[in-house]
């Protein structure tokens, strides 16, 4: 292992940008809010709740799927996989603050708690640039040569099945909000064939829907 033709793994820096992105969106968001309606808390607080969520589930499948391997097949590497690996615990704290503070401003909407949440989504971006930073420059390309194709694309399917169904759409339009024509084309290369077919009806328009409402108001 590790001397195999590369794989493919352009997916991994198109997920994270994702989170890269998204993070910094809620807070915004948040911030923007200054006499939100009981509706508009109780959307953003959803939805920083699911992308929370993602995040946990993308270091879950990591966790199960990528860093063991790296570390069985690479043990002059583990030190180095091993110390990005742990990076994912700092993370959860600062997932689990930032869950704090969305319950928070949930159960008392004001301008403290608002600000709390903005502020402790600011902490969890600023932990996760780096940790993603860690992830694309030093995990990415080991896994392109000591994983298969097989392997490494188990990771994203891990990640599909944990997300419930009904919020799959927006997960899917999450990810691919933020690319271009190639990136997106690549990215549905994973649908399955009648999800393809119906890809206007089936995440475009609830994307599109929730979008509208995440970003212009409730």
């Amino acid at each position: 292992m590790g001397t195999q033709p590369p794989i493919d793994v352009r997916d991994m820096a198109i997920v994270h940008r994702t989170f890269r992105e998204g993070y910094t969106e809620a807070a915004r968001l948040v911030r923007a809010a200054a006499e939100p309606s009981r509706a508009r808390v109780e959307f953003l607080a959803d939805h920083v709740d699911f992308s929370i969520k993602m995040l946990h589930i993308h270091h879950e499948g990591e966790d199960e799927l990528l860093y063991p391997k790296l570390i069985e097949r690479l043990p002059e590497q583990a030190p180095m996989t091993e110390d990005v690996e742990h990076e994912h615990q700092l993370i959860v704290t600062a997932l689990d603050a930032a869950a704090a503070k969305c319950a928070a401003w949930r159960d008392t909407p004001s301008g403290d708690t608002a600000t709390d949440l903005a502020t402790s989504l600011d902490a969890l971006n600023a932990e996760l640039q780096r940790h993603l930073d860690d992830e694309e420059n030093k995990i990415v390309p080991l896994a392109a040569t000591s994983l298969t194709q097989d392997e490494w694309d188990e990771i994203g399917e891990h990640a599909v099945a944990k997300i419930p169904a009904k919020q799959r759409p927006i997960a899917f339009g999450m990810t691919l909000d933020p690319l271009d024509a190639d990136e997106r084309a690549y990215m549905k290369r994973t649908l399955p064939a009648p999800v393809r077919l119906l890809y206007p009806l089936l995440i475009e328009r609830p994307w599109k829907k929730y979008a509208a409402t995440l970003r212009n108001g409730a």
